[in-house]
Order: C-alpha cells, then sequence, then structure tokens
C-alpha cells in the first residue's frame, strides 16, 4: 500500500484566461511543474455536479463534504429551493409552533436576521423573498423588523443598498427594515467576541450608526474604504431592538458563522462579554447549536463512512493538518458533517493570523503548514491531508496583489514538501474543494470577492497512471483505487478517474 500525502489547495481553480487570474500570474514554478511531469485532470466543482443549483459556486464546506463523502450529496441551499419552491415550508412543524407563538403574542415582534447576498453559500436573498410572502399570504399582525447582515464576501463587494432595492417591495405595512451591519462583525467565526459583541449591541440594545437615510450612509461607508463585509452597524428610522418575549429568526442556513451570535444569545454560561438575561424565542433553518437551541427547521443530512472515517477502520493512520480558518471544513464537513474522533488519527490546527483582513498577511501561516506537514512525513504517517487556506481567504478579499502573493508563499512550501516527500516514499496528490483565487479581477476591471465556476486540479505525482477530467465527486474512490484499497459501497456508483495503468 502506498503512503499518501494529500494537499488541499483552498479556493484553487484552473482557468485559462490569464487577466485577473492570481493563480495564472503567481509564477507558481513547483505547482507547474507537478502539472506539466505527473498525471492530472480537472474536476468540475459546481453547480449540478456537485449537488447544488445549475451555475451555483461551491465552497470549502460543500468541497470538503464533497471529498470526504465521494458521492453526490443533498446540499442546503438545494433543499431549501426545493423546499420553498414546492410550498412546503407551511407543514414544517417547528415553522408552526412559531407561528402559533405569535398568534397568540400580538404584542411580540418577529426578528428576522439575514445575509442578504445572492452567493448562495450561507443564504440567500430568495430565502428572505419567500419568507416575507409567505408572512404577508398568513396576514401575521406581528410586527416584523429586517436586520440584515451585508455580504460582500461570497457576493459583490458593493451590492447590499441593490440587495435592499430588491425586497423593498416587500417591505410595507407590518414589516421594516430595521438595521444594515455588516458580517464581518456579525458572522464572525475567528471567536473574535468584539466583533460579535457589536452586532449584539445593535440587535439588543440598538447601539449604531442612526442612518435615517441609509443609502447615503452606505455611501460614506464606501467613501471610507468600508465595502459590505465591513459596514458597522446601521440603524434605520424603523429600527427596533430584540426585546424580551420577542421571537428572533435567524434565517441563513450555515453553521459556524451563526455559532457566535446564538451562544451571546442562548447561552446561560456565556462569559465572553455582558450580555442581557431575556427570554427570547431563537428558531434558525438548520441545527446550529442543539445544545442551547433545539428551535431549527430542517435536519441536517449527515453522510457515514467518508475518507477518512474508512482508513480509519482499516486501521491506516493518519494526520489532519489546517489552519484554524478551515478547522470547521477539515474537522466537520470533511467527516460527512459529524465530528468524529478517528482511531489512530492525529489532528494538528494551527492558529491562522489573528489579522483584521488576511490580505495584510497573504502568506497566512503556509510556512507552519508545511513545516507540520513535513514533521509528519517524518513520523511515518500512513495517509496525510492537509489544507493551505490562502488562495480561498486571501481571495476573498479581493486584493490581487495580496493573492498572488499568498499563491507564491504556498508555492515555495510546496517545494519544501516536495523534497521531503521523495526522500520519505510519499506519494503527492493535490486538489482544491472549489475554485476562488483564478479570478480576482474580471474583464471590466471588477473587483471579484465571491468564488468562481471554474474547475480544480486534481494532480496524482506517480507516472505510472493515467487520469482523465472528471467531477470532484470522484476524488475520494480514484484515491482509494490509487492506494489498492477496495471501495466502500456507499462510493461505488461513483465514477474512478484513473483511466489506466502505464506500462514501467
Amino acid at each position: 500500500m502506498k503512503k499518501i500525502l494529500t494537499i488541499i489547495l483552498d479556493g484553487f481553480g484552473m482557468r485559462e484566461d490569464i487577466y485577473g487570474n492570481a493563480v495564472k500570474n503567481a509564477g507558481m514554478n513547483n505547482f507547474i511543474d507537478l502539472w506539466n511531469n505527473y498525471p492530472h485532470c480537472l474536476l468540475k466543482a459546481n453547480g449540478q455536479y456537485v449537488g447544488l443549483p445549475e451555475k451555483q459556486c461551491s465552497n470549502s464546506s460543500h468541497g470538503h463534504e464533497i471529498i470526504g463523502a465521494g458521492r453526490q450529496i443533498n446540499n442546503k441551499l438545494t433543499e431549501l429551493n426545493d423546499v420553498f419552491k414546492n410550498d412546503n415550508l407551511k407543514y414544517n412543524k417547528k415553522y408552526n409552533a412559531m407561528l402559533e407563538y405569535l398568534k397568540h403574542n400580538h404584542s411580540c415582534n418577529l426578528h428576522i436576521v439575514h445575509l442578504i447576498s445572492d452567493g448562495g453559500i450561507s443564504s440567500h436573498i430568495d430565502h428572505l423573498k419567500f419568507f416575507l410572502s409567505e408572512l404577508q399570504k398568513i396576514k401575521l399582525e406581528n410586527n416584523i423588523y429586517l436586520h440584515l447582515i451585508a455580504d460582500g464576501r461570497d457576493s459583490n463587494k458593493y451590492s447590499v443598498c441593490e440587495f435592499i432595492r430588491e425586497i423593498q417591495g416587500k417591505i410595507s405595512n407590518n414589516i421594516y427594515l430595521s438595521s444594515v451591519c455588516g458580517r464581518y462583525y456579525a458572522l464572525d467565526e475567528t471567536k473574535d467576541y468584539k466583533r460579535t459583541k457589536m452586532f449584539y449591541d445593535l440587535l439588543f440594545d440598538g447601539r449604531g450608526v442612526n442612518a435615517t437615510n441609509l443609502p447615503r450612509v452606505i455611501k460614506k461607508c464606501y467613501e471610507k474604504k468600508l465595502s459590505d463585509e465591513y459596514l458597522p452597524p446601521l440603524k434605520t428610522k424603523d429600527f427596533i431592538p430584540v426585546e424580551n418575549n420577542d421571537v428572533l429568526m435567524l434565517l441563513n442556513f450555515s453553521k459556524e458563522n451563526q455559532t457566535q451570535i446564538l451562544d451571546s444569545i442562548c447561552k446561560k454560561d456565556f462569559v465572553d462579554f455582558n450580555n442581557y438575561s431575556m427570554n427570547i424565542h431563537v428558531y434558525s433553518l438548520y441545527e446550529i447549536d442543539s445544545s442551547i437551541n433545539s428551535n431549527y427547521f430542517f435536519e441536517t443530512p449527515i453522510y457515514n463512512r467518508t475518507l477518512a472515517e474508512y482508513l480509519s477502520e482499516l486501521g491506516l493512520s493518519q494526520a489532519h493538518i489546517y489552519e484554524t480558518i478551515k478547522a470547521p471544513s477539515m474537522r466537520y464537513y470533511l467527516n460527512g458533517k459529524r465530528n468524529l474522533k478517528l482511531e489512530n488519527c492525529d489532528t494538528y490546527s494551527i492558529d491562522s493570523p489573528c489579522v483584521d483582513s488576511f490580505d495584510m498577511k497573504p502568506e497566512m501561516n503556509s510556512l507552519s503548514i508545511a513545516k507540520t506537514i513535513i514533521k509528519c512525513m517524518e513520523k511515518d504517517y500512513d495517509f496525510i491531508i492537509a489544507n493551505f487556506a490562502n488562495p480561498d481567504e486571501v481571495g476573498h478579499t479581493g486584493n490581487y496583489q495580496a493573492t498572488i502573493n499568498g499563491l507564491q508563499a504556498v508555492d515555495v512550501c510546496l517545494g519544501k514538501i516536495l523534497e521531503v516527500a521523495e526522500e520519505n516514499f510519499y506519494k503527492v496528490v493535490i486538489t482544491s474543494g472549489h475554485a476562488k483565487a483564478d479570478t480576482i479581477i474580471d474583464r471590466q476591471n471588477n473587483i471579484v470577492t465571491k468564488n468562481t465556476l471554474s474547475p480544480v486540479p486534481l494532480i496524482i505525482a506517480d507516472k505510472k497512471i493515467k487520469l482523465k477530467n472528471g467531477v470532484l465527486t470522484s476524488f475520494a474512490p480514484t484515491l482509494l483505487q490509487y492506494m489498492d484499497i477496495a471501495i466502500p459501497k456507499e462510493m461505488k456508483d461513483t465514477e474512478i478517474l484513473i483511466e489506466k495503468a502505464k506500462k514501467e
């Protein structure tokens, strides 16, 4: 059996056009040598190919889930689109329980927190439109206040006013636009509770910039180089805070970036800042943390016998290496949306840089990742899987030069890793879960912060095989076949991308 080092270059897409393409223009000589000298192919990693709506960009969590599962999986965006399209929300027990409470308590307000975006990564504006239409259809009498989170990461950097105009027809009668805040504060997932506190204080205490003319205030923010992601807490003329006995609906479908605000609202022993002891009825689309809030509408599908789990069953030793910014992707989604403690598997979680934006430190902690990979190869693990976050995280800042710098840092690391891999008899496999860094500037010279539809690479540094183009779902079973390991029945229906063996 072969010893394997799998490297996930997160956000690394393959696109021929060199304009605004950080991947093409970074001069990644080590990657280029691998691509030119070893079997490689392109993997489709977006839209219907990986269980998403057509022409929908993927993301780290979904990409890692696909890499681990080795089969088609259900995606929350697709599932919710089906629910809303087929008008099935009215049959949901938790949804109806929320409505019943509101109908019997007319003085209580419904507050909806939503990342207003067309990115489809953590939320989608269409879901907000549908939800408001449903509430209007049943003629809910309670006042409804929208607390919108500006995106600028999975959507265009300066698009929040366009999105607000898109829902303007819904803001009438008893529905009010109450506040706007950038996701940098509202959806922090780095445990920086100073950011979360700013959003919490907006929701519960009304601390924020008065924005009676919201478009004008947002324009002023733009002039100060604050894109949507970094908009400070803004209060509209109709602002009302969340009060005792109100209902708070978290209308995003992501898990990680809603955890901190949920903790601050619901955790009885919360200590990261002073919060209010209030009776708030919190609902969400999916489970965020059932230990503190069980009022979620839909169950999250999980997948058994993922790649790492299967290798653990077989008794192989493993090392999983990543920066903390990618911990959810590598620890939770890679294992089929489960936090597993795998036998004979060691995890090495390296702190991501503590900066406001990763373009301030584009190399991130790639060198520490590389050093850890090298140490793990010297420890002779059977299977090592590591993640470099730079192409994705720096790419999302929209800083073209910084993204190039981040890619160059990763390429230097690849060079060091490849030397030691050969010495320690490891076969190196390189792929990505989704594309981002291949388009930082488009042909109209717009900065592109969201993910792209480009395919991702698969390289197996072994000249004895030949690969054919395919889909990201094929990664796990293809790797297992390459390792001469029987493919589990859960992955049996997935195409293998090894075309034929070459003669020595």
